[in-house]
This record gives C-alpha cells, structure tokens and sequence, in this order.
C-alpha cells in the first residue's frame, strides 16, 4: 500500500510540473507578461508637436520629459512644425495630443479673429481662446506660462543709433531703402502677418525676405537685412546687440505661451493637470530668453536645456 500510494504521489507532481512548464511557455511566447497586473491597460505613448525653432522645443521637452518621469508613459516628441496651423491639424487628426503655442497666434490664426482696441487685453484674449477652443475642438488650453512672446521689428544697434529708431513708425521714412526679412509663414499670416502690419504701419520697404529664423537673425546681423520680424524672446536679440522697436501703434495682441491637449487625453490621464502646474506661471521673458540663447547661441539640444532647468528647480 505505501508503495502505490508514492507512486501515486509522484505522477501527480509530475503533471504538476508539466503543466508549469506548459504555462510559463505559453506566458512567454505572449510576451512575457508575468508579474503584471492584467486589469490594466499596457504603458501608452504619447505625442507632443512643435514648431521649427528652440522656444517650443524647450517647452515641449519639459513636458516630455515631466510627464515621462512623473506619468510612466512613453512621449515622442515630433519637432519642426512648419507654422502654428499644421500644428494643429496634427492635433485634429490625432496623430499628436498635445502642443505649446500662443494665444495671439491662436486667435488671428486659428480662430480667424481680428485685432482690435477690444482684443489688447492678454486675459481676455486668452480666456477667449480657451473657451472657443474646448467648444469648437475638445482642446484644454491651460493657463500661461507666464510670459507674453510678441512680434517685434529689430534692426542692429548701429542702425537704430544712425537713425534714431526707437519705435516701428520711426521706419517709416527709411523703409524704401531697406530689406525687411520675416519667416515665411508671418507673410501668409491674416490679421496679424505682413500685409496687415504693413498696412497699419504703412511700411513700403525696398524689399521684402522670406528666410528661416536661423538664416533671418544672421543676415540681421551681417548686414545682408536692414530689418528682421523677430521673437521678443529670442536669445539672439541681446547676444547679436539687436534692438527692438516699440511698437507704438500696438498692432499685435498679446502672444502669452500656453499648452494645448486634447480633453480626452486629460479624461485618460488626469494626473496630466497636476504635473504641469510647476510650469504654470512660471516663466519671465528674460528667464525663457536665456533659455532660447542657449540652443539658438550655444547650440545647445532643446532636451538637454530643458533637463538642466527642470533638475535645477527640483522637478526631475
């Protein structure tokens, strides 16, 4: 009897064991999922956009880089948007989520606005934005970042010194002597682009030169420009010794960075709110100059400028 029953006992650890093997042969060949909780649903990825030059790159790296840490989730960062529209028809489309760009740029573009004496306001603008764009889009429009990047018209020192420029309408008289360079998209740009800006202004320049912004602050500089349509915070401005004009007929609305993502996304990872609040009115426009200088100057990469001011703030 005690020798059946080992026996017995032994075929049944047996089995036991194959069907283990069979088991951990089977979980491997799915992917290796032991150890996971199944009720969940697998790490997901994420798409941040931004446009062709360093100050959305910054900003889109901080987020990238926050959510990663703070979120567990995967975020590609897809880089050099040609102009704020194809931005956001990325974000329509669904190919990316989420987005950094500008009030003002939203309102003219985007939202079709014009720029009037009512729309001067950066509050009221911006609450317009977000309110029209969570009704015609899903898209929540955070709060801004804290800093208003604006138009402005820039010249060397040497220039504004010679003739005496200290606001836009003081070009007036020289501008049929002078090349006036802009990125190709402020040309196509309604309502706050070339053509209106020229119309309120009533520039007549020499010529008119559609460049990249690389390419434009160099040329500025070299003298092959008289006059370039820049970034109130880029970097290049103070490193270049670049002046910039007042604009006295205040012909731009306010341009206050925010950040753009789809409400559904908010809805699967609400979190999202609570880790951007660091960002959240934190920035000056010498601070997020600085920050420009060091890609646009120092050459430096959008993810590791983004990384340092993250780690140095206590966020990473």
């Amino acid at each position: 009897m005690f020798k059946r029953r080992r026996r017995h006992t032994g075929s049944r650890v047996l089995a036991v064991l194959v069907l283990l093997t069979l088991t951990a042969g089977f979980t491997a060949a799915c992917g290796g999922r032991t150890g996971r909780d199944e009720s969940k649903p697998a790490p997901a990825k994420l798409v941040i956009a931004s446009q062709n030059y360093a100050e959305p790159q910054i900003l889109s790296e901080m987020v990238k880089q926050l959510l990663e840490a703070k979120l567990g989730v995967t975020v590609e960062h897809k880089r050099n948007f040609q102009g704020s529209t194809a931005v956001h028809q990325a974000l329509e489309t669904g190919d990316v989520q989420m987005y950094n760009s500008y009030t003002g740029t939203q309102f003219t573009g985007i939202l079709g606005m014009q720029v009037t004496d009512e729309w001067k306001d950066r509050r009221k603008v911006y609450e317009y934005v977000r309110d029209k764009f969570h009704e015609k889009y899903g898209i929540k429009v955070f709060e801004p970042y804290g800093f208003n990047n604006t138009y402005t018209l820039a010249v060397r020192r040497a220039t504004a010194e010679k003739l005496n420029l200290k606001r836009a309408s003081d070009l007036v008289p020289h501008a049929p002597e002078m090349t006036v360079a802009t990125d190709p998209t402020f040309q196509e740009r309604k309502g706050d682009g070339y053509d209106d800006l020229a119309r309120t202004y009533g520039f007549k320049f020499k010529k008119v030169a559609g460049m990249a912004y690389d390419l434009m602050y160099q040329a500025l500089k070299a003298g092959d420009v008289d006059v370039a349509v820049a970034y109130s915070t880029d970097g290049r401005l103070p490193a270049f010794d670049l002046v910039a004009l007042e604009d006295d007929r205040h012909f731009f609305p306010p341009y206050d960075a925010v950040f753009f993502i789809k409400e559904e996304t908010l809805r699967q990872f609400p979190r999202i709110e609570e880790i951007m609040k660091p960002l959240i009115g934190a920035f000056t426009e010498e601070e997020i100059a600085k920050l420009n200088q060091e890609v646009d100057v120092k050459k430096r990469e959008p993810a590791e400028v983004a990384r340092e001011y993250l780690t140095q703030k206590g966020l990473l």
